[in-house]
C-alpha cells in the first residue's frame, strides 16, 4: 500500500531580516497609534480638571458671598 505525499507548496523564501523588521515596522505603528490616543486622552483629562477647578472657585465665591450676607445681616441686627 502506497501512499502519495504530496508536496507542499512553498511560498516565496523570505528572508529572517525582512520578517524582522516587518514586525518592527508594525509595532511601532502600533505604538504610534498608543501615543496619540494618549494624547487625546491627556488633553481630555486637562479639560477636566480644569472644569473641577472652575467649579470649586464658583462655590468658595457662592459661599463668601453668603457668609458675607449672613454677616452683615447678624452686624446689624436685622434677622
Amino acid at each position: 500500500m502506497k501512499i502519495k505525499m504530496q508536496k507542499k507548496k512553498k511560498l516565496a523564501p523570505r528572508t529572517s531580516a525582512k520578517i524582522s523588521l516587518d514586525v518592527i515596522s508594525f509595532q511601532i505603528n502600533e505604538m504610534h497609534k498608543d501615543v496619540a490616543k494618549n494624547s487625546r486622552d491627556i488633553e481630555a483629562l486637562k479639560q477636566q480638571v480644569a472644569m473641577g477647578k472652575g467649579g470649586i472657585k464658583a462655590v468658595f465665591v457662592v459661599g463668601s458671598i453668603i457668609a458675607l450676607v449672613l454677616g452683615g445681616i447678624k452686624l446689624f441686627k436685622i434677622w
